[in-house]
């Protein structure tokens, strides 16, 4: 049986986007070991991490910081960043963690063929989609890098930095699921959208770009970082 936070978290989503099964088997592992800190942002309401907070604050797990939005705040998220271009945002996208001090995001995308995707919200613009299913975008996680934002994303084939993050988490991860980790994310992600090449085959960055070309309004724009978490 699932405990309460997979199943607080599962309820804020719309039917369009189901919580993966990957991700209530990582929130349950989250609460039974009491990985949570308080949102300040949002009282009451608990942020899962990878560790214990003091292990966040000491840079011992990679900085994420789990919780899904609320259909009104997914709305209002998405007007922050597409304007009114989206009818529905909030059953198309949803944020559910946010990845780094930056005020990048990770969310849940609905894309055009109906599928769900895991995809990046950079607090500069940058967006692409973060590996072609829940269990790529935890063993991305895995890997061990500080957080996953703008710069990490910038450069996919550079290992993490320190070695012996998320050693409990990794360890979860391999033995629920039996899977690798790789040693950088460039194995997981593929080519990264480059902000100044103008075109990319990510899917997401390709949907960004066709929505923001429809809204031409200045106030519109994935570089407007919703509130803190």
């Amino acid at each position: 049986m699932h405990m309460g936070y997979a199943q607080d978290m599962a309820d804020r989503l719309p039917a369009t986007l189901p919580l993966p099964d990957e991700f209530r088997a990582l929130f349950d592992w989250i609460e039974t070991n009491g990985f949570f800190m308080p949102s300040t942002a949002h009282p009451g309401d608990r942020l899962g991490l990878l560790g214990r907070e003091p292990e966040l604050q000491s840079g011992r797990v990679t900085a994420i910081l789990f919780r899904v939005a609320t259909p009104a705040q997914a709305r209002d998220d998405g007007r922050d960043w597409f304007g009114d271009a989206i009818p529905d945002v909030e059953k198309r996208l949803v944020p559910f963690a946010r990845t780094g001090g930056d005020g990048s995001y990770v969310a849940f995308w609905l894309d055009e063929d109906g599928q769900r995707q895991i995809v990046h919200l950079g607090s500069e613009g940058l967006v692409c989609r973060l590996g072609r299913t829940p269990l790529d975008f935890l063993r991305l996680l895995a890997i061990g890098y500080d957080e996953i934002s703008g710069d990490r994303l910038d450069d996919p084939d550079a290992p993490p930095g320190k070695t012996g993050r998320n050693t409990a988490y990794r360890a979860w991860l391999v033995e629920r699921f039996g899977v690798s980790v790789p040693a950088k994310d460039r194995d997981i992600l593929g080519e990264i959208p480059n902000g100044l090449a103008g075109t990319s085959d990510d899917p997401f960055w390709r949907w960004v770009q066709r929505i923001l070309n429809v809204d031409s309004r200045e106030t519109a724009g994935p570089g407007r970082a919703p509130a803190s978490r």
